[in-house]
């Protein structure tokens, strides 16, 4: 297969700037007819493929954005969390003339940023990084690397960085209120990793609303937040607490992991077994029971999330915004309202 030159081996091998040939490229002014055939010839013998390094050199800009989460198994988690947020996301970028750049990265890649071919070659103008399971490795350098960034649904707690998030800490303390109030108080909390910043926050709503009453909070921590991890913590958790009635989880795909779980063991929900989520993924009002969880406005923190990047693409210098988005509490039949 012939090699396929750069735009700065083609520049060396002509004796012309770079500057030259993308201007030839971008159907740019100023270059004569001749020089244009030259450079035309050499981009079709030197076997030249455009990306968006070259199209940018002239305005600095690709117009592109990319979102970046974390690549899963296709059963392990529902895609309608992120699906919401993109919309928002993509309606304030077209309002802008800019595109989007979806990419799912493995650990592997979380860990080695510097390998990765769309960071090195600039191929977008800045990241809207998705999640907590978001590497503070990776933010840190592409940090570093002076690139617009901005966190959704995450933030560092030792550096500050633009990021959009929901009130986590309120959402939980509404949703576990809601089940002492239903009388119960043998309540478990289902968590992903502890350093998971929004894991984090939901966790100290539970146990905020347990310290009121005097109640010790227990926490059952997971390697991820997914369908899958809900039903295999399920029975761990009943074994290490079998009084358990009722169970606050971290988002809705483990609450949907343990419902499923729980009809496997004979355990019914909310009779035996009171539920709760958080985020209100479509799945969470097609499940039986229906989910009873926190409404999180997705689609408004994407707009939010995509305005503020544009803000910091042009303006650097700006410091870092927070912004935290309300959360509703939606009762359906899982926490035993409303169920026959």
């Amino acid at each position: 297969m012939a090699k396929n030159f750069t735009l700065k081996e083609i520049a060396s091998q002509m004796g012309v700037s770079i500057s030259t040939i993308s201007k030839v490229l971008n159907d740019k002014p100023g270059i004569s007819e001749e020089t244009k055939k030259r450079i035309l010839e050499a981009i079709k013998k030197y076997n030249y493929i455009p990306n968006a390094s070259a199209r940018s050199l002239v305005t600095s800009k690709t117009k592109i954005i990319a979102t970046v989460g974390k690549k899963r198994e296709p059963r392990m988690s529902s895609e309608d969390y992120y699906h919401r947020s993109l919309m928002g996301v993509e309606e304030e970028l077209k309002a802008k003339s800019y595109h989007i750049m979806s990419i799912s990265l493995t650990e592997d890649e979380m860990n080695n940023p510097a390998d990765l071919l769309f960071i090195r070659e600039h191929r977008c103008d800045g990241f809207i990084l998705r999640g907590p399971s978001i590497k503070p490795r990776f933010i840190l350098y592409l940090k570093s690397m002076n690139y617009p960034i901005i966190l959704f649904g995450n933030e560092l707690r030792e550096t500050d960085i633009d990021c959009v998030v929901c009130q986590d800490t309120k959402g939980s303390y509404q949703a576990t209120k809601h089940l002492l109030e239903h009388g119960h108080r043998n309540i478990v909390f289902f968590s992903g990793p502890s350093d998971w910043s929004s894991n984090r926050a939901r966790r100290e709503g539970y146990e905020l609303a347990l310290k009121e009453l005097s109640m010790e909070p227990r926490t059952i921590y997971m390697p991820d937040t997914t369908i899958y991890y809900g039903e295999e913590y399920l029975p761990k958790a009943l074994e290490k607490y079998p009084d358990t009635t009722a169970i606050v989880a971290v988002n809705d795909a483990t609450a949907i992991g343990v419902i499923n779980k729980a009809r496997e063991l004979g355990i019914e929900v909310p009779k035996n077994l009171a539920v709760t989520g958080f985020d209100d993924i479509d799945w969470a009002s097609i499940s039986y029971p229906q989910l009873t969880t926190v409404h999180v406005f997705l689609k408004e923190m994407g707009k939010l999330a995509a305005h503020r990047l544009l803000e910091i693409i042009e303006n650097p210098k700006s410091p870092p915004v927070k912004v935290s988005v309300a959360t509703q509490l939606v009762i359906r039949n899982s926490c035993g309202c409303n169920y026959k």
